[in-house]
């Protein structure tokens, strides 16, 4: 199997791409992709391969990435701190942080498992605490997430012996398709955006795995060739939220002369994605329980997570 193997943006109408070789190509700004509408007003558009359990979500906006580089991912999930931190060593406590506890890091057959916070407050009714973790000196917030979900499991998160962190994350139930794995979903700090199926190899790749940047981005997964090809560099493909869209070799000319760090996205690129104002919350009850309540009006169905709100320093809590 070759990244040539799945459906490329190319087959979509729509979308202008340039003669090149394949699989993939260099899509640029009249990729309608930049201005679906909102990801809870696109419909299911049926069938799709490699086979997946979720449709589209919009995970592209508010964030004017170069379209190269749509593997990546803005959100507001890594906390910044006005002080350093330490979490890797034992003998570092945290200073202290308003509506939040601090959880003590342990040791655990001669590694260190790094401390988190947790919120002063009690979860929502029907939601428990999904633990914050460390990328590095990163940390990225925990959320509250749904305590059960109709045919998905939740797989805890954990550390592995280098301390890197495999995120918790939702998993369908039951067996995977053959040659395929789960690749995990992500928490952009304001909801919980669901995997995709991958195939477990691909000949001449290896999978890169995904990973939170200590500025706030998620890097997705991706395939990358064994084999390198001078004179160019290598494109990351992407998950669209239904089809895995391939890779792809550019000339380091064509880098240069796109000059991909002064890119700004094209006019209109966030027509559809404006929604009217929702109406002011009551000015009562906890805010995850307001959040909860208005996105399930919103989608018709009650979140699979939200995120921690806690009261600013010298303010009141909420009543319930």
């Amino acid at each position: 199997m070759s990244p040539g193997d799945y459906q490329t943006v190319g087959a979509r109408p729509g979308i202008d791409l340039p003669d090149r070789d394949r699989p993939g190509g260099v899509v640029h700004s009249g990729d309608p992709r930049y201005s679906r509408p909102a990801s809870y007003g696109v419909r299911p558009t049926g069938p799709t391969r490699p086979p997946t359990v979720v449709t589209y979500r919009g995970w592209y906006t508010g964030y004017y990435c170069h379209p190269w580089y749509r593997w990546q991912y803005g959100t507001g999930a890594v906390v910044w701190f006005g002080w350093t931190p330490y979490p890797w060593y034992n003998t570092w406590i945290p200073p202290y942080r308003a509506g939040w506890g601090w959880s003590p890091g342990y040791w655990n057959y001669g590694y260190w498992y790094p401390g988190y916070w947790t919120p002063v407050g009690p979860a929502p009714v029907g939601f428990v605490y999904v633990p914050g973790w460390w990328e590095n000196d990163a940390y990225v917030e925990g959320y509250y997430r749904s305590e059960t979900r109709d045919d998905w499991d939740w797989v805890d998160g954990y550390y592995l012996d280098d301390g890197t962190y495999v995120r918790g994350h939702w998993q369908p139930t039951g067996d995977a398709p053959e040659g395929y794995v789960w690749e995990a979903g992500f928490w952009d700090g304001e909801e919980y955006h669901d995997g995709f199926w991958r195939p477990e190899f691909l000949d001449g790749y290896v999978w890169l795995s995904s990973y939170y940047d200590e500025d706030g981005v998620y890097r997705a997964g991706y395939w990358m060739p064994q084999e390198e090809k001078p004179g160019h560099q290598w494109i990351p493909g992407w998950f669209d939220g239904t089809d895995w869209v391939p890779g792809y070799w550019v000339t380091d000319e064509e880098v240069e002369r796109e000059d991909v760090k002064a890119w700004t996205p094209p006019e209109g690129v966030r027509d559809g994605w404006d929604t009217p104002a929702a109406p002011p919350a009551p000015a009562d009850g906890p805010p995850e329980a307001r959040i909860i309540e208005e996105r399930t009006k919103r989608d018709g169905q009650k979140p699979v997570a939200v995120p921690v709100v806690v009261p600013k320093e010298g303010q009141e809590p909420p009543k319930p």
